[in-house]
């Protein structure tokens, strides 16, 4: 009879372990979607800070309208910021979104040339971005800053 004991305490041991592990297996799914969104909230904390803002905006309209945009990039914040702009007439209508090519680092400043676009432009609207270091593309941050001007 001893025999049957041992067995039974064996049996027992490996039906505990196996439904640790199924137990394990089931609760892993959804601590791995948590943690993957944890993850992504996080890289948008990087935009926290981040402001990029026109300080001057001067247009000449001579052969279509030509846009020259001073921008400057806040204090805080790491890394590198690139700027997508959208330019509005008094009527609000837009004339699509442009990229600066430009990257500012902290207390930047530079002079962004944009041709083309909306013609009589009285407003443009500067949203930061940057470049996801795991991905490689770019994300938009969810702060922007407008400056209203006149020709």
């Amino acid at each position: 009879m001893t025999g049957k004991k041992g067995l039974s305490t064996v049996v027992t041991t490996l039906i505990i372990v196996l439904l640790v592990l199924a137990a394990i297996g089931i609760i892993w799914n959804p601590i791995r979607e948590l943690l993957t969104q944890s993850g992504d909230s996080l890289s948008q904390t990087k935009c926290l800070d981040i402001e990029i803002r026109a300080v001057k905006v001067n247009a000449t309209t001579v052969g279509g309208t030509t846009y020259n945009v001073t921008l400057k990039r806040s204090a805080s914040g790491d890394g590198e910021f690139g700027a997508k702009l959208i330019f509005y007439d008094s009527t609000g209508d837009s004339g699509g979104v442009v990229e600066a090519g430009e990257y500012f680092s902290a207390l930047e400043q530079k002079i962004v040339t944009v041709e083309g676009g909306i013609a009589e432009a009285v407003k443009v609207e500067i949203t930061p971005y940057y470049i996801d270091e795991s991905t490689g593309e770019s994300k938009l941050c969810s702060t922007s800053t407008e400056k209203e001007f006149t020709l």
